[in-house]
Order: C-alpha cells, then structure tokens, then sequence
C-alpha cells in the first residue's frame, strides 16, 4: 500500500525527470539551432579568420612551423578534426572538412614581408587567446584588427640609431679599433638608407643586395682612403651584418630538418641569390674604390679583444638587430643576454680544443635552451631570445672572405671559406634544432598526459 508521503515523492521525482526532459529537448533544439548555423557560414569564416592571422604571422617573419600550427590549432579549438595547412614562405593553403564533408580552401598570397618580432609576440598570444577563449567569429575578428594597431614600430631615427650600432658593434667584435667601429657604423648608416630607399621602390632582393654592398664596399674603402679607417675589411665585415642572409640560411636548414622541405629549399634559394648579389656588388665596390684609391691600407690582422670587449661589442651589436627588428617591452634585457651567453660558450668550446663547427653547434645549443626556457617562464615566443643569442654566431667574417677571396680570383680559397662558413651555419641550424625538437616533444608529452588524466577523471565521475 503506497502511503501518502510515498505519494508525494513519486510525484515529485516525476515532475523532476519531466523538467530534465524538457530542458534536454531544449539543449537539443539549440545545439541544431547552431550546427544549421554553423553549417550556413561558419566553416567559411573559421577558415578565413584562421589563414588571416596565419599571415599576419608570416608576413612578421614567424617560422613556417609556426604560421601553419597557428591555423591547425584555432580551427581545432573549434571542434573540427580535419583540417590541413600548407605553409612556403611566399603562400599560404589551408583547407578544412565540414560535418558533411565538403572541403573548404583558401589560399593566402605573401608578396613582401618584414622581421618584426613585436607582431609575432603578440599574433602568438592572440592565437592562444582565441584557442582558450573560443569567442565567436565576429569577436574574433575585432581581437585580430584590435592587435593589429597594437603592433609597435620604431620611428625612423631609432631604425637608423640601429644601423649604426650594429655596424659599430660588430666593427669591433670583429676585431677593429674606435676608428674601425666609427667607420662601420656610418656605413650601416648608408646601408640602412639604402635598404629603405630599395624597398620603396620595390626592388628585388638581388638588385637591392647588390646596389647595398656596392655602395658599402665603395664607402668603406673610400673612408679608410681619407684615414677614418685603419682597416677597410673590418670595417666592411661589421657593416655588412645588415645584409648577411644568416637567420635566412639557418631558417632554410631548420625548415629542411624539420621536414619543412619546400619551404627550406624556397629560403635556401633566396640566401644563394643574396650571396651572389653581395659577392658581386661589394667586390665592384672594392674595386672600384682601390682603384681610384691605390694607398688604401690594409691592415691584415685584426685586433685580438679580451672576451670582455667581444661580449659588450656583440651586446651592442645585437641590440641594433633588436631594434630594427622592432623588438619591444620587457623582454629587451632578456634577449640581450642571450648573446652575452652564446658567444662565451662558442669561445669556451673552441679554447678547450674543439672544431669550430662542434662549438658553433654546442653554443646554438644553449641559446636555443635559454629561448626555450625564456619563453615558458614569460609566455613569449621563442623568436625573439634565439634571433638575439644567436647574431654574435652569424658567421660574417666568413662570409666577406669567401667573397673577398672570389674577387681576388683565388678560387680555392674561397671554396674552403664557403664549406667552413657553410659548416658553421649548418651546426648552427642542427644545433637549435636539436633543443627546439626536445622540447616540443616535452610539450606534447605533458599534453598527452594532461588528457589522459583528464579522460580517466570524466570515466571515475561517470562510475560514481
């Protein structure tokens, strides 16, 4: 016999399915509501959203690894599985597969682009804002264009403060006196006035690298012609790190090893052509001047500088990269100690006995581990602690030779310097290589585990 209070219970409880019912029927008719949405315009605008900030990105001069996991992880933080990317430096192709199986591609072209690391920090940490936020299409596209004004650049007096410094630095970290150092930053003065006079012509990258290391060739010679300068090579070898391809090439063998082939070989391309462009135009350079100038001295060894003076000279050195690839905030003091760690250890290595290539590789190396730690402990890219840790290690010196050595028509010569230049570079590439694959692999592990845990927590919950 079923008593009153019992009554009252089975009552209540049934009342209490038919709202879970109800609200469940809702839920259901709201989740149609919004897949029939999604499927009108959705997949479209996801994929557009996720190929624009992707070449934002590119066109910042992120690595290819980056630009493409940048639109593989925004279209999966949307529920969507299939999805491919396809990233070379001048185009991007990305296409996704709807829930009823139609293909979705867009394709992006990059016709010109510019290193600016203040874009790829803040592109990136937009990019994990929109995978943990998920907001709609419509937010998301405010977030980018809000970003987008966000992005910092240098006025044109701080670009040209750091072509001086670099050419100045690198004038005496080569191995130049305050003469050599003085001359060099003026010629990254002309460099850096070139460079821009160029690129508003829209110049092709060999026309514009010839006509540079021309007038830098010229120009450095000219001045150790009037005694501004004791050693007209110094002085070219510190200012011709604003043309020297060193993170093109090193980029084009990181794309290659990592699998990137197409995308390392288009880069490994355009360093042969900047190379053969710098060859000409500074041996035309060269020559010209020590012809109208035949007392031009030439001074054969270079100055040997405590390590101290080598540091503090790749520190100002690399402070003008910083500059001029319009790297901003907190960040700058950590970058530049990059370099004050690299090369100590590149020098350390090669005391100790070993081959220039082992120390160039160990020396990226650590710079490569110090970005990769640097980056976790302040929620930045990489990018910008390894291109600063890694510019005192950009083999210049190798570089002008080789191509001194060409126009000196000593061919054998300039073979070995090119292989050994080429081997540094190389070690340099496999070297980051190396710490940057550990620690993606770290990272996909603790995210493999985290799920895994996270799957086990929603089974014991269901259970229970």
């Amino acid at each position: 016999m079923i008593t009153g209070e019992k009554r009252k219970l089975y009552f209540r409880n049934k009342e209490k399915i038919a709202i879970a019912e109800q609200a469940i029927e809702a839920q259901e008719r709201q989740t149609g509501e919004e897949t029939a949405d999604r499927n009108a315009g959705f997949y479209e605008e996801l994929l557009e959203f996720a190929v624009s900030l992707a070449n934002k990105l590119q066109s910042c001069g992120a690595e290819t690894y980056r630009v493409e996991e940048s639109i593989n992880r925004i279209v999966a933080a949307y529920g969507i599985e299939r999805v491919d990317a396809f990233v070379i430096p001048s185009c991007i192709m990305a296409s996704l597969e709807t829930d009823e199986g139609k293909i979705i591609t867009k394709i992006r072209r990059l016709k010109s682009g510019e290193t600016l690391l203040d874009g790829i920090e803040r592109y990136s940490a937009l990019s994990r804002r929109i995978c943990a936020e998920r907001p709609d299409m419509q937010e998301a596209r405010r977030l980018l264009k809000e970003t987008e004004k966000k992005v910092c650049r240098y006025s044109l007096p701080i670009y040209y403060l750091a072509a001086f410094l670099i050419g100045a630095g690198f004038g005496v970290f080569f191995g130049g006196g305050i003469l050599e150092a003085l001359s060099a930053g003026i010629c990254g003065l002309a460099i850096g006035g070139s460079v821009r006079f160029m690129g508003r012509l829209h110049a092709n990258a060999f026309f514009s690298s010839f006509v540079c290391s021309f007038i830098l060739g010229f120009l450095a010679n000219v001045l150790a012609a009037i005694g501004l300068s004791g050693n007209a090579d110094i002085t070219v070898i510190g200012a011709i790190m604003l043309l020297v391809p060193g993170f093109l090439f090193t980029n084009s063998l990181r794309d290659v090893i990592y699998g990137d082939t197409m995308s390392g070989l288009n880069r490994l391309v355009q360093v042969l052509i900047i190379a053969v462009a710098l060859a000409f135009g500074t041996s035309s350079g060269v020559s010209l001047a020590r012809h109208l100038f035949p007392n031009i001295a030439i001074v054969l060894q270079p100055i040997g500088h405590m390590l101290a003076v080598q540091c503090l000279a790749g520190l100002i050195g690399t402070l003008g990269f910083g500059l001029m690839f319009n790297m901003h905030g907190k960040g700058i003091p950590f970058a530049l100690l990059g370099s004050v760690i690299s090369w100590p250890v590149c020098v350390l290595c090669m005391r100790l006995g070993l081959a220039e290539p082992i120390a160039y590789l160990i020396a990226a190396a650590a710079s490569s581990f110090y970005a990769e730690i640097m980056a976790r402990i302040r929620k930045f890219p990489a990018t910008s602690y390894l291109m600063c840790a890694l510019v005192p290690l950009i083999p210049g010196s190798g570089i002008y030779y080789t191509m001194d050595f060409i126009r000196r028509n000593m061919l054998s010569e300039a073979y070995s310097k090119g292989m050994a230049t080429a081997a540094i570079a190389g070690s340099m590439a496999v070297g980051v290589l190396l710490v940057s694959t550990g620690f993606r692999m770290w990272g996909v592990g603790t995210k493999n585990r985290k799920q895994r845990a996270a799957e086990k927590a929603a089974a014991s919950g269901k259970k229970n």
